[in-house]
């Protein structure tokens, strides 16, 4: 029982230790997966207990599923369900068994915020064996209740899904029994929280456009054909012609720069010198950015302009989770677009990871600037 009771205080501890600089990209728009679901599959291993099994065969192989709902960003509840099978030695006295496990717990975890998630568990379930091969004319079943402690990560993969591995310890009569399990969590509801229409509002560069300025009237005198003198003692003279007013001076003012034009053009680019990447609050930095294009899309002469928007990160985790954690950024900028009134049909994402750097990723200065947007024209 000592040596039970400083386990799970080591477990505990664990879940708690500091996380390393490297897990602090954030990978979502909300700060917290508050208010979400999540489902887990994975696949298990088990030492089993000595209550129900012996010392030579108390390894398992299974499955598990678990579905739970992120109360805050520190509290989730979970429940779960486990089944895993041990061959045992398979003989008469030692025949194969499975167990069935559901439980509930309670998952304390540092942040849901951040890329790499460690968590702590707490719960409570029931376990029922079923031997497989008769050993005696008796019942061939029993069950029992458990509790269940353990520590745990989740490695997020995108905004609706990430990896995740836990190791848990079992307790129970017989001694404990520890499970690990590895595989994949989907969230269920954080589309809609990340697609959120924002409202529309005044961009903060405004084109403005060449004030009409009235032509001045001008009036012209015609001068009637010069008569033969008449015979007379007094000439005829013609009326003076009236001078045509001079065209007053208009100074119109300099037409805006047209946008680049070919295919591939960079109409922005926003690297992590401009708009930290690292923060919650990354969307709201770019959006002055992105204010000045938005004028030049919308316009008459930007309507017809079709847009590609490629993101890139530095090399800190896994190529595979860099490539999912540009395509939220590029999805994150092409939404403000369209909430901003830029058809969605127009524009195109795409996500290179960590391939394309620009520059060394060993210092933070390089990789801020491998952390990057760039907006192109696609036509």
């Amino acid at each position: 029982m000592r040596r039970l009771s400083v386990t799970s205080l080591i477990l505990f501890a664990a879940a708690f230790l500091p996380r390393p600089a490297a897990a602090q990209r954030v990978v979502q728009e909300d700060a917290s997966l508050a208010g979400t679901r999540e489902l887990g599959i994975f696949a298990s291993a088990r030492i089993l207990s000595t209550e129900y099994s012996v010392d030579n065969g108390k390894t398992a192989y299974g499955g598990a599923l678990t579905f739970g709902t992120h109360l805050k960003s520190s509290l989730a509840v979970q429940g779960g369900l486990a089944m895993n099978y041990s061959q045992q030695e398979g003989s008469y006295y030692k025949p194969p068994l499975l167990t069935i496990t559901p439980t509930i717990s309670l998952i304390l975890q540092r942040s849901t915020s951040a890329d790499l998630q460690p968590y702590a568990l707490l719960g409570a379930g029931y376990e029922f064996v079923h031997y497989t091969k008769p050993r005696c004319d008796c019942d061939q079943s029993r069950s029992f209740g458990v509790g269940n402690v353990g520590v745990g990560f989740r490695k997020m993969m995108g905004s609706t899904s990430a990896f995740r591995a836990e190791i848990s310890s079992q307790i129970d009569a017989g001694g404990p029994a520890f499970t690990g399990m590895a595989g994949m969590s989907f969230f269920l509801g954080v589309q809609d929280r990340f697609a959120k229409q924002r409202r529309m509002r005044t961009p903060g560069r405004v084109r403005t456009e060449p004030p009409l300025i009235p032509i001045p009237k001008q009036t012209t005198t015609v001068q009637p054909a010069i008569r033969p003198a008449a015979p007379a003692t007094v000439p005829a003279t013609a009326p003076a012609a009236t001078p045509a007013p001079a065209a007053a001076n208009v100074v119109r003012p300099p037409a805006p720069p047209p946008l680049p034009t070919g295919v591939g053009a960079v109409l922005l680019q926003v690297d992590g010198t401009q708009v930290d990447f690292t923060r919650p609050t990354w969307r709201d930095d770019i959006e002055p950015l992105l204010d000045g294009l938005v004028v030049d899309l919308t316009s008459d002469a930007g309507q017809r302009i079709k847009l590609s928007i490629e993101a890139h990160t530095d090399n800190i985790g896994s190529n595979a989770g860099n490539i999912m954690l540009g395509l939220d950024r590029a999805r994150a900028v092409r939404e403000y677009l369209v909430s901003q009134g830029v058809a969605a049909d127009r524009i195109k994402v795409s996500s290179a990871g960590e391939d394309a750097s620009i520059a060394p990723n060993t210092t933070a200065i390089g990789r801020q600037q491998n952390r990057r947007i760039i907006i192109r024209r696609d036509n």
